[in-house]
């Protein structure tokens, strides 16, 4: 029997959550922790100007689907302009970031596929 429930949220039902970063920044889950096998699904929306916290994932590869807007995506070191919709995928290891220059605004959905040992 599976564990895991049929699910419609729209994006503005889904549970906001914070994280610290220097700027407009607003966060929400779209698809939880535990709601379907391996995955998470969350909602961004950016208002710049903003340097998102760079990050680097060891546990799970993600991938960005962006919706609306333009901004800079930083992989590897190399900046990528971008302009929705664009799909933008991000290896585990990746080192990455998001920038937007003032007047600029960026709205994605990020994917994570999580490995298990």
């Amino acid at each position: 029997m599976n564990r895991y429930q049929p699910l419609v949220r729209k994006f503005d039902d889904a549970l906001p959550y914070q994280q610290p970063e220097p700027g407009d920044a607003r966060f929400s889950w779209l698809i939880g922790q535990g709601e379907f096998p391996g995955v998470t699904c969350g909602r961004v929306r950016l208002k710049g100007p903003i340097h998102k916290t760079p990050a680097t994932h060891t546990g799970w590869d993600q991938a960005y689907l962006v919706i609306r807007g333009s901004g800079t995506v930083h992989l590897a070191g190399k900046p990528h302009r971008v302009e929705g919709p664009t799909v933008i995928l991000i290896p585990r290891g990746t080192h990455h970031s998001v920038e937007l220059a003032a007047g600029e605004e960026l709205e994605y959905a990020f994917f994570n596929q999580y490995f298990t040992a």
